[in-house]
């Protein structure tokens, strides 16, 4: 397995778990990253006395495109024209499979990639595959990457970076990899674009320790956060920047204001950050601001919960969801985007019209009404979980997967060996 790192952040947290899923159902693995937490012998990163200096002066590097070309969303874009592996050790390492996963901060190259030889499924976290290196952009008929980047950029650019990225994609990429998603909007994408949609695509979604991730006591949860024991309580988990339109912060402001003029009692806990931003003043229901949590921490929100709301505008499989499902909480969120694959409409919660805050307010006040109907939901949300996420149910799909591409590879190993 090769990922930029093995911890922190959405994508490389669920690199991470699909690890130790195919490690307990006995895969012979390995992972390489360029940024490495933990003393697992088998996650291996580049050492050496420079090691550090010339991590740091890649992931600079990298950065020198879009900034020059004026791009306006620099923290979304990865050219991608630094690798900390060359395709030739990649080939070394004697894998029978090379399971890439999030690559960018100048971790691989466009051109890298295009010379491995050993077979490679791609994970796509994210739509940077098929894009002209955005990690996120727009999704709709008129997105640049549907006609290869042959439009003008809606951008004052000083050069267009995007068609570059995306041409030097064109050229390098010449044998096609399979792809995987853990959305069908995802793999919808990709089988939209004509750069990846002659590809094989295979929806596999992250897999969850549902062990860990499971119900609780909800009052002692509510005790150890120090949250009221008696009040409706919606908690909603922004481990990202407040301002980032993708994850819809200014919508849930907007649906509690209409929540708290209707439902006056109901309470907010925002998990993520630990103060509230200028304009959350007045018209807003009272509000914990309980922070950076670890593991133990979220599993207590999503216990202490009556409801969680993920209101995103635009996300691929967001671990929250997942998250919050399997420890029994309904999810409310909005119908758009990977968010249906996960949450099912007035079955394990409630599904929003895309961007309409009011209609979010009304799915959060639905789940809240009902006591014996929020049971319920708890309840299908709980055996949807251990069904579809759960470790040995993901990492069998992945075995499965990757058992038929050497077979159609002409490979005669038996067990796949995912080491570098």
């Amino acid at each position: 397995m090769l990922s930029h790192g093995n911890g922190g952040g959405g994508a490389v947290r669920a690199t991470n778990r699909l690890f130790h899923a195919l490690d307990g159902e006995r895969a012979d693995l390995r992972m390489h990253v360029d940024f490495r937490h933990g003393d697992d012998p088998r996650v291996i990163t580049n050492t050496g006395p420079l090691a550090d200096q010339r991590r740091s002066l890649r992931i600079q590097v990298d950065e020198i495109p879009a900034v020059t070309a004026g791009h306006p969303h620099p923290e979304l874009f990865a050219p991608a024209t630094q690798s900390a592996l060359t395709a030739r050790r990649i080939d070394a390492m004697g894998a029978d499979i090379v399971d890439v996963h999030w690559m960018n901060f100048g971790y691989l190259s466009i051109e890298q990639l295009g010379r491995i030889r050993t077979p490679l499924v791609w994970h796509m976290h994210d739509m940077w595959v098929f894009t002209g290196g955005e990690n996120y952009t727009d999704d709709g008929p008129g997105a640049r990457w549907r006609s290869g980047y042959s439009t003008p950029s809606p951008y004052p650019l000083r050069w267009d970076v995007e068609r570059w990225v995306y041409r030097r994609k064109e050229k390098h990429w010449r044998t096609p990899s399979h792809l995987i998603a853990s959305s069908s909007w995802m793999a919808g994408m990709a089988q939209a674009s004509p750069l990846t949609g002659a590809w094989p695509v295979s929806v596999i979604p992250n897999p969850l320790d549902t062990d860990t991730y499971a119900p609780g006591d909800g009052r002692a949860a509510r005790q150890i956060l120090g949250l009221p024991p008696d009040v409706p309580l919606v908690v909603v988990l922004l481990p990202t920047h407040r301002d980032d339109p993708r994850k819809g912060f200014d919508l849930l402001r907007e649906a509690m204001q209409y929540l708290h003029a209707s439902h006056p009692t109901i309470e907010l806990a925002v998990v993520g950050h630990a103060a509230p931003p200028a304009d959350w003043t007045t018209g807003l229901p009272r509000t914990h601001w309980l922070g950076r949590q670890d593991d133990a921490g979220c599993i207590a929100a999503y216990r202490a919960a009556d409801v969680v709301v993920v209101p995103s505008r635009q996300d691929n499989s967001p671990q929250t969801a997942t998250e919050a499902l399997a420890c029994g909480t309904p999810v409310v969120a909005f119908d758009t985007t990977g968010l249906p694959d996960f949450v099912s409409h007035e079955q394990t919660g409630y599904l929003a019209e895309p961007a309409d805050a009011q209609d979010l307010a009304r799915g959060i006040a639905w789940v809240l009404a009902d006591g014996d109907r929020r049971a319920r939901l708890g309840n299908e949300a709980r055996t949807l979980a251990v069904a579809r996420w759960s470790p040995q149910v993901v990492a069998r799909a992945h075995l499965e997967l990757y058992a038929r591409i050497l077979a159609e590879s002409g490979s005669t190993s038996a067990t796949p060996r995912l080491a570098p």
